[in-house]
């Protein structure tokens, strides 16, 4: 009985189960599986913990059997493993899970850094063209493009010390809400996501342009800098993460709209937990160091190592991979 309920298409789901089992082995858990790839794991489990019940109530061939009570114990660890507490799992978070779901995620972020792009080149360039757009675009864009060129001449010190810590809190919290609404309104079918980056994008196009006119250009460049490096790259992180909602809603796949968004919605979470990390540190920098009375020269290599450094971390770290778990042999089709 139960040996004709083991067909050639069930040993081949055990199979695909064993290469996720694998996978996510030597990924950390099912952290580092993909949105795609964690559905097809519970769906699979299930079948093979069915199908496990049954065996053992009507028999199987013994070799079968070990193969399936191992890799749905397999499975079960993985599903219901602890999770990491305390100062281990914070590192653990920011060792791999972290760089590990930016890596992933590339294609949505790259989105979102050309939806950002490009209208910031075109603000730019229409107006180094026509240097009457910032009235155009916002009556008070030209006055404060003086305000910004007057504030940066000859690098003065504009942000006194003694207020340095308090604008750097205020920094933070306003880069933290501007990534809040470029993620969350990626629920909108992505477009409110859109319409965040492209508003944004042609603005600062828009402003650095002006600015750059002015005799102020090159203070003003070493004071964004530093932590423009950081700054900006995770803006467009955030909405990425946006995206993956977006992706969710309009295209779920095989699944349900609710369980993509609810893997979409996992991922997504990690990569919010490492923007608010970013826009700390970015928030320090701009608060704290980017105002400083120092040369441009010494400003610009900051900068430079601070991009190194955040470009280092997302494309290095976190590649080791945990030894691969040792499993019966794979089943033939044919077996038993």
């Amino acid at each position: 009985m139960a040996e004709e309920m083991v067909t050639a298409r069930s040993r081949a789901q055990w199979e695909r189960l064993a290469e996720l089992v694998m996978r996510a082995s030597r990924l950390h858990g099912l952290k580092g599986l993909t949105e795609g790839e964690l559905l097809e794991f519970g769906r699979l489990y299930r079948r093979a913990a069915s199908e496990l019940s049954y065996a053992r109530a009507y028999g199987l061939d013994a070799a079968e059997l070990q193969h399936l009570n191992w890799l749905v114990g397999r499975a079960y660890g993985l599903l219901y493993v602890s999770e990491s507490s305390g100062w281990a799992g914070v590192g653990r978070f920011f060792r791999a899970e972290l760089p590990q779901a930016l890596r992933r995620q590339w294609r949505a972020i790259a989105l979102a850094a050309a939806v950002f792009l490009a209208p910031a080149a075109l603000g730019a360039a229409l107006t180094l063209m026509r240097p009457d757009l910032l009235e155009i675009v916002n009556p008070g864009l030209a006055a404060t493009v003086d305000a910004i060129a007057q504030r940066h001449q000859g690098g003065g010190n504009f942000l006194p010390a003694d207020f340095r810590p308090i604008a750097s809190s205020l920094i933070m919290t306003n880069n933290v809400q501007v990534s809040f609404l470029a993620f969350s309104s990626g629920i909108l079918l992505g477009l409110g996501t859109i319409l965040v980056l492209i508003y944004n994008g042609f603005v600062l196009g828009v402003l650095a342009a002006g600015v750059s006119r002015t005799s102020a250009s090159v203070y003003f460049w070493a004071f964004v800098a530093p932590h423009g490096v950081i700054e900006l790259p995770t803006i467009i992180i955030s909405a990425g993460a946006g995206f993956l909602l977006g992706f969710a809603v309009i295209a779920p796949g095989e699944h349900s709209r609710v369980d993509a968004l609810r893997v979409a919605g996992r991922q997504a979470a990690v990569m919010m937990l490492g923007v608010i990390a970013f826009l700390v540190a970015a928030g320090l920098v701009e608060g704290l160091f980017s105002p400083a009375v120092t040369p441009p020269f010494v400003k610009f290599v900051v900068a430079g190592a601070l991009a190194a450094a955040f470009w280092g971390y997302i494309v290095l770290v976190g590649r080791r991979e945990q030894p691969a778990t040792s499993a019966p042999a794979p089943l033939s089709p044919g077996s038993g």
